[in-house]
């Protein structure tokens, strides 16, 4: 157990990563898509929003639609800024992978539970982007798993 909490954090920061190397290309993956995602719900944030993620911002007034498109767009920046430091991990700090694994997933985890909270009316049953989600959630948890799994030396 005390190996596993120093593997997710680990007493110096360093370029050194013990875990299996997938999780470093699943970590590349997760963030080539989330940089280009976040950029996309920046610069098309109607149509993402509309087709990704089925909101109906025709039958939302014009005030409440432009609010739900500024939310939309400062969601993305947020998703943004968590992709950029998990770049930073992995090119520099790579004894941080597991822990940037950790706190992305709980990320993930806590977004899925807001929106069924507070669910909206969506224009079809599951949009796009559910299942995107659904499958970053899957990377996720795999890559945690690797990172934290030992690899074998030669």
């Amino acid at each position: 157990m005390k190996a596993l909490l120093m593997r997710l954090f680990p007493g110096r920061v360093d370029n050194d990563f013990d875990g299996h190397r997938a999780a470093l290309w699943l970590l590349g993956l997760f963030v080539a898509l989330k940089l280009a995602m976040g950029v996309n719900s920046i610069l098309n944030t109607a149509s993402v929003a509309a087709g990704a993620d089925g909101l109906p911002l025709d039958s939302f007034g014009p005030a409440a639609a432009r609010a739900v498109l500024m939310l939309f767009a400062l969601v993305a920046l947020g998703q943004l800024t968590l992709a950029a430091i998990a770049l930073i991990a992995l090119v520099r700090y790579r004894a941080m992978v597991p822990l940037m694994f950790l706190v992305l997933l709980g990320e993930q985890l806590v977004r899925r539970f807001i929106v069924q909270v507070y669910a909206v009316e969506r224009t079809e049953g599951f949009p796009p982007g559910w299942y995107v989600n659904i499958g970053l959630l899957v990377l996720l948890a795999i890559g945690l798993v690797l990172s934290l799994w030992p690899a074998r030396r030669r």
